[in-house]
C-alpha cells in the first residue's frame, strides 16, 4: 500500500526513507547509527524520525533493534531513489555537471519536482541516449556549447546568477577550495587550460603559492596542476564556505 497523496512526506522524512533503502541494499542490517553516519545527523534526530515513520506505517522500528521498511515505506523509498537516480543521471549525462555537484543538486530537487517533470526528464534522457546511438550525440554537443559560452563570453554576474565570493583563482589562499565559475578570454592558452580539466563546475583546491605569487599549485579532479599567475587570474571561482 503506497503513501496516500494527501499524506505528503517532508523532505527530511524522504531522506530518511532513502537512507534506509540504500543501506538495506548494501547490507541486510540497518541500525540508527548507520543512518546517522550516512546523513550526518545525530542519533537523537534519527530516533525522532524513526518514531514518525513508524507511526505513519512506513518503518518497523524498536530501540536498539534493526530498522526495516514496511511495504508502504519500501514503495515510497523506491520512488524517492528513482527520482534521485533520474535527476543525477540528467545532470551528469546530459548537462555535463560534475558528479559531486550533481549529487547535491539531485538531493535537493528530488523533493520538489513532481512526477510529470520527472517522467519527462526520464524520456529526455532516453531520447538523448537513442540519438547518440543513431550518430547524433546531443549531450556532447550541448556540453561543448555550454563550455564555449562560459569561456568565450565576458564574465557577467547576470549570466551566472552568482556574485558572492567570486574572485580570480590567483586570489584564493592555500588550503581554500573553490568552484570554477568561468574562464575569461578567448586565447589558445585558455583552451589549453580547459583541456587540462579546468572547466566550469569543477572544484579546485589551492595547495601552494610561490613567494612572489607565481606559479600557483592547485589540485583538481584528483591530480595536481601548476598555473601561472596570469592564467589563474582568468579563472573565476566561487569560494566554498
Amino acid at each position: 500500500m503506497a503513501v496516500p497523496k494527501n499524506d505528503k512526506l517532508s523532505a527530511s522524512l524522504e531522506d530518511y526513507l532513502e537512507a534506509i533503502y540504500n543501506l538495506a541494499v548494501e547490507s541486510n542490517v540497518v541500525r540508527s547509527k548507520n543512518i546517522a553516519e550516512l546523513l550526518g545527523v545525530s542519533k537523537s534526530s534519527v530516533t525522532g524520525a524513526m518514531r514518525v515513520l513508524k507511526k505513519r506505517g512506513l518503518a518497523n522500528y524498536k530501540p536498539y533493534d534493526c530498522i526495516t521498511l514496511t511495504e508502504s515505506g519500501q514503495a515510497a523509498a523506491v520512488e524517492v531513489a528513482r527520482k534521485h537516480r533520474i535527476l543525477k543521471s540528467f545532470f551528469i549525462s546530459v548537462l555535463g555537471v560534475e558528479k559531486d555537484i550533481a549529487q547535491q543538486a539531485a538531493c535537493k530537487a528530488e523533493h520538489t519536482l513532481g512526477p510529470e517533470i520527472i517522467t519527462r526528464l526520464l524520456f529526455f534522457i532516453e531520447f538523448v541516449s537513442q540519438s547518440s546511438e543513431n550518430g547524433c550525440d546531443l549531450a556532447s554537443e550541448f556540453q561543448k556549447f555550454c563550455n564555449n559560452k562560459l569561456q568565450n563570453s565576458d564574465f557577467s554576474s547576470k549570466e551566472t546568477g552568482e556574485v558572492d565570493n567570486i574572485v580570480g583563482l590567483n586570489e584564493v589562499k592555500p588550503g581554500q577550495k573553490a568552484r570554477i565559475v568561468k574562464i575569461i578570454g578567448r586565447s589558445g592558452v585558455n583552451k589549453r587550460i580547459a583541456d587540462m580539466g579546468v572547466v566550469s563546475g569543477t572544484t579546485v583546491e589551492v595547495q601552494r603559492v610561490a613567494p612572489l605569487g607565481d606559479p600557483i599549485d592547485v589540485k583538481l579532479r584528483g591530480y595536481h596542476l601548476s598555473l601561472r599567475k596570469e592564467e589563474a587570474s582568468k579563472i573565476m571561482v566561487q569560494l566554498e564556505q
